[in-house]
């Protein structure tokens, strides 16, 4: 009997505690200057994390490189990351979209226009986990966000 109660009280717990910045899916140079959305809910075998964060102005610049080509000049992602707007892949689904509203609604809306700046040039995104989560970053707004959904 004790295991399980054991095992209801860890399961309750683990949909409180606050998400901290997802280092591992950003750039070493994506530096943290304050995190201004974390919110978190999780069940048995799923969750949905969504933070954002304001990058520091030296990160934001070292993010944003550009290439020539084609006579014209184009931003180059950092290494395994790709320019918006996002590609539109016919089999890749995204469940990370059900994070960007948050996850509980009690916490309310992530800030800024993460979502939206997907859609424009200028931002830099990675999908991962066979699209139940992304990171993006846009550095001309210095601004970072990690949306997990699965």
């Amino acid at each position: 009997m004790r295991i399980f109660t054991a095992i209801a009280i860890v399961t309750l717990l683990s949909g409180c505690a606050k998400p901290t910045w997802p280092e591992q899916y950003f750039p070493a140079e994506v530096e943290v200057k304050q995190i201004l959305f974390a919110n978190s809910q999780f069940a048995f075998r799923e969750g949905c994390t969504a933070v954002v964060a304001e990058i520091t102005d030296r990160a934001g610049n070292s993010v944003r490189r550009f290439e020539r080509r084609n006579g014209s000049v184009h931003p180059l992602p950092p290494d395994g990351w790709k320019s918006t707007p996002i590609e539109d892949e016919p089999r890749q689904y995204r469940f990370y979209e059900s994070a960007f509203g948050g996850c509980t609604g009690a916490g309310g809306s992530p800030p800024g226009d993460l979502t939206g700046a997907l859609m424009r040039p200028g931002a830099f995104y990675r999908v991962t986990h066979n699209g139940e989560a992304i990171a993006i970053i846009v550095p001309a707004a210095k601004l970072a966000g990690f949306f997990s959904f699965g």
